[in-house]
């Protein structure tokens, strides 16, 4: 069953151009070169965190629920945390959850 690893971030609005160019650029690639990782969409929510700090939502598929449980516990997501902490850490605020299809209409 497919999985999708849902990963918020919340952005100084100050650091909003250059987080998105490294995200963008750089992060992004490497997660998706993962094992089970298939794709990403990122959004941009139209609502603010009450802060006024930007609030952006990658949705990253995976083949299976396993796939999510792996990476989460590899070395590639530890150093990828670690880079995203040395290189922004200190103007996002990252949130994560892993959530599994129930149904599908339309």
């Amino acid at each position: 069953m497919a999985a999708l690893y849902v990963v918020t971030i919340e952005v100084m609005p100050s650091s909003e151009e250059a987080w998105n160019r490294w995200h963008e650029d750089v992060h992004v690639p490497e997660v998706l070169r993962q094992p089970g990782f298939l794709r990403c969409r990122k959004w941009k929510d139209t609502t603010h965190a009450p802060d006024g700090w930007v609030r952006y939502v990658c949705h990253y598929e995976l083949t299976d629920v396993q796939a999510v449980e792996r990476y989460v516990a590899s070395e590639a997501a530890k150093h990828l945390r670690a880079e995203s902490d040395k290189h922004f850490g200190y103007v996002t605020r990252p949130s994560r959850a892993v959530l599994t299809e129930v149904a599908t209409f339309g």
